[in-house]
């Protein structure tokens, strides 16, 4: 059974610099979607850069273990690799990045993956090419961060299971595509700041994002961006908000530090954590975001965010 994912992005870098970074392998955990799952996973690279036969090994606990190869290179042009899943299943991929420039400073940058899967697989084959394609996503985003900054702001890590208090929020439910909810939470985050000043709703604990859907293949979500509170004790629940309540419950926890744009990097690492630890989410809970702190005036690696994921 084939499975085809393809992905781009424009990068405003030349073909030669996009090149160069993809071409040696060295730099693949900068930008690996995978990796960023489980930073402290092993990773061995062997090979000359920028040379067919280089080669990166991996081994985690929970991202599993394989090894990737350069098969075929064509200076400025193509990059193609021999991609091998060992463990948690066995599977054989070709993998071509493709550069075509532009203009002179800018170029776009298509990643293919063909493979096998197993007939066992059939019925999840649409299910994983859509989070294969989301992982795709944001790999090309941290390769574009890299190539045109420098550096990859994204660091998160896993806290293990925690025990949380229950508390209230006050918000309104949103639907949009996921692809917009950003823009969505903070139309949502700037209403309720301006009840706040106007008086009309208690001053808040902190501040949580629920996410109620987050549905990859459909690119639909559905969340309630609020005010968090410790106590309903006088809450004032402005018309147009409702409350809700989050009861006592056990998740999984993942700091994160860094801009919201790479926030999906933590969601995947409690995900696969949650996956590889074959633990069972705690549905009646919604998962959730909680900003321990503000991004205004601090360095983007600085902001921080907590992801927690509610297990039984």
């Amino acid at each position: 059974m084939k499975l085809e994912i393809k992905r781009s992005i424009l990068i405003n870098k030349t073909k030669s610099e996009v090149y160069d970074i993809i071409s040696n392998l060295k730099n693949w955990n900068t930008w690996s979607p995978w990796v960023h799952c489980e930073p402290t996973a092993k990773t061995e690279v062997s090979g000359t850069a920028h040379h067919v036969g280089q080669s990166q090994t991996w081994k985690g606990e929970v991202i599993g273990s394989g090894r990737m190869s350069l098969s075929y290179l064509e200076k400025n042009k193509t990059v193609k690799m021999k991609l091998e899943f060992l463990k948690p299943w066995k599977i054989l991929a070709d993998v071509t990045f493709s550069i075509e420039e532009k203009n002179k400073e800018q170029c776009e940058v298509v990643w293919l993956m063909n493979s096998k899967l197993p007939l066992l697989m059939y019925f999840f084959k649409d299910m994983m090419a859509a989070y294969m394609g989301y992982d795709f996503e944001r790999g090309l985003r941290m390769l574009k961060e890299f190539l045109e900054s420098g550096a990859v702001i994204s660091k998160s890590m896993y806290q293990g299971e925690k025990e949380f208090s229950g508390f209230y929020v006050i918000g309104k439910k949103t639907s949009c595509k996921t692809n917009e909810i950003l823009t969505f939470i903070r139309t949502d985050l700037e209403n309720l700041e301006a009840l706040l000043k106007k008086g009309e709703i208690n001053k808040p604990d902190g501040i949580v994002n629920l996410s109620h859907v987050f549905d990859i293949p459909k690119e639909l979500c559905e969340f309630t961006a609020g005010f968090y509170y410790k106590t309903n004790e006088n809450l004032k629940v402005p018309q147009g908000c409702e409350l809700t309540e989050v009861s006592s419950h056990k998740a999984l926890l993942v700091d994160f530090y860094g801009p919201y744009r790479n926030i999906a990097n933590a969601w995947s690492m409690a995900v696969t954590y949650q996956r590889g630890k074959k633990k069972k989410v705690q549905k009646k809970t919604a998962m959730y975001e909680l900003y321990k702190t503000r991004p205004d005036g601090r360095q983007e690696k600085d902001i921080h965010t907590q992801i927690i994921m509610p297990i039984k």
